[in-house]
């Protein structure tokens, strides 16, 4: 085997054996965010898809002791940038407030409650995505009422 072949062969095997490496040394592929991740203390995590998963909107209540709070998902984006209104598919309360999720497309005195998050509830979630108990909520949340003791 002429000298220049036989270069051309180890450096082919060492490339081969080098690629095999890094193929079994790989781990399973991470998804982007683990379901209900990233969501900080003292905050409610809006999650634009079901199960905790796709962007998030992250939404600070006010204060403890502070008076009722609305916030509207007009003014609320996720992190991709979409504007959070009417595009909730879940949530997770990392606070101790209680929490009214209100369909309320144009912010009048008639809202209709469409769920309800107790306070002093750290971790609560709710999924509204299709096949669970309450996907006639999914994409309908407009507005927030916090009351925080």
């Amino acid at each position: 085997m002429p000298l220049k072949s036989f270069k051309l062969t180890a450096a082919a095997a060492a490339g081969a054996i080098a690629s095999a490496a890094m193929l079994l040394s790989a781990g399973p592929a991470a998804a982007d965010n683990p379901p209900y991740s990233g969501c900080p203390e003292w905050a409610l995590c809006l999650y634009q898809n079901g199960g905790g998963t796709g962007s998030k909107a992250i939404v600070t209540p006010p204060a403890a002791g502070g008076n009722a709070k609305i916030v509207r998902l007009t003014s609320t984006k996720f992190l991709n940038g979409e504007i959070a209104d009417n595009q909730v598919s879940s949530w997770l309360n990392n606070s101790q407030c209680q929490i009214e999720f209100w369909d309320d497309p144009k912010g009048e005195f008639y809202p209709s409650d469409l769920d309800f998050a107790p306070s002093w509830q750290w971790g609560l979630k709710a999924d509204y995505s299709f096949g669970t108990s309450k996907a006639y909520v999914n994409d309908r949340i407009s507005s927030l009422r916090f009351y925080c003791s």
